[in-house]
């Protein structure tokens, strides 16, 4: 049986913390990218593989470290898990990257929990990894993902097709955005830790 880890927090606002992965984190996730209406979001299908190929996949995930993407759990200060994020398709030479968002539990959407997420992990990733321009695509239907992450400081700049869907390129600048972080666009979501710190479990 694994061993539980320390809880490792790299982000908080007043209402989340963004830590790193544990196993224990299995469950939920598989549970939401199996719900249809969290797929029909990351316009993807619900995932098939059974519970005991998800959890291996998920400890390979934790075990091995990939320079090109991390995937970080999403709890509220309370310690509930709610989501994940992750950047992907890392490029350190260009210092660019994917960003891309997921909230699991519908009661935990639509209350503004997606920006500050976003905004906390943006903080971190211009302090402490070498990426100068995160972009993502958006659903050009999903008018609320498009304004969380315009409260969060992207910026559309096309439309782009993929699948057979429409999809909003949007893109944060690292020098840009630190100068709106300063200027106070993003006050109400202060906090984020200065660096990676331990936090105590609160389920142990």
């Amino acid at each position: 049986m694994s061993e539980t880890k320390p809880v490792v927090v790299v982000a908080e606002t007043p209402r989340l913390r963004i830590r790193e992965k544990r196993i224990e984190d299995a469950p939920a996730e598989y549970a939401w990218r199996r719900d249809p209406e969290v797929a029909r979001y990351d316009a993807t299908p619900p995932l098939i593989l059974s519970y005991r190929e998800y959890v291996q996949q998920f400890e390979r995930d934790l075990r091995f470290s990939n320079p090109a993407r991390h995937a970080y759990a999403i709890e509220t200060v309370e310690g509930e898990h709610i989501g994940a994020l992750m950047y992907y398709n890392a490029d350190h030479v260009s210092g660019t990257a994917e960003y891309g968002i997921s909230i699991g539990p519908a009661e935990s959407r639509g209350a503004g929990l997606g920006t500050e997420a976003t905004i906390a992990f943006l903080r971190f990733a211009w302090k402490s990894l070498p990426l100068r321009r995160i972009y993502l695509h958006t659903l050009e239907w999903n008018e609320r993902a498009r304004r969380s992450f315009e409260r969060a400081g992207f910026q559309q700049t096309k439309v782009v097709l993929r699948r057979n869907e429409r999809y909003l390129y949007m893109e944060a600048r690292r020098e840009w955005w630190l100068l709106w972080d300063s200027e106070g666009r993003f006050a109400e979501y202060a906090g984020a830790a200065p660096q990676a710190r331990e936090a105590t479990n609160p389920e142990g």
